[in-house]
């Protein structure tokens, strides 16, 4: 498979993915971070039924390594599919901006400019990463 094609295919299965978690409301993913930290034994089923502060600011901070994560990946997609890394970064803060937009209609959810930096700071480290990685494909 062509690295462009690879690049391609990566880049609409990260647009997928945030697109379905960004569909969700607010209780919903509010409920899908909590039981990644009590499974992470971070916090227990009493923090997140209170709402404690230490569920609150893990419970951010999980979100927002969510989002760098995911679009570390896109980065490294955008890049295998333009092989620019100026292309790269407008492609992830595009689509960072996009995802903000549709959270915007979601009930409960609210578009939020610092989630586009971090998208593009995540899909910045990816695209640098894989640039510099010495990998080939074929």
């Amino acid at each position: 498979m062509k690295r462009e094609t690879t690049g391609k295919i990566i880049l609409i299965m990260v647009f997928l993915t945030t697109f379905w978690f960004s569909s969700k409301p607010a209780t919903e993913s509010a409920g899908q971070s909590g039981k990644v930290l009590i499974n992470l034994r971070l916090v227990t089923e009493e923090d997140v039924a209170l709402k404690t502060k230490k569920y609150r600011v893990l419970s951010r901070g999980i979100r927002k390594i969510a989002h760098f994560s995911l679009y570390f990946i896109g980065g490294i997609g955008a890049f295998l599919a333009t092989g620019s890394l100026k292309k790269s970064l407008l492609i992830v803060f595009i689509l960072g901006g996009i995802d903000e937009f549709h959270q915007h209609f979601v009930p409960g959810r609210g578009a939020q400019f610092t989630d586009v930096l971090i998208d593009t700071l995540g899909g910045s480290a990816g695209a640098i990463a894989i640039k510099f990685r010495e990998y080939k494909f074929s």
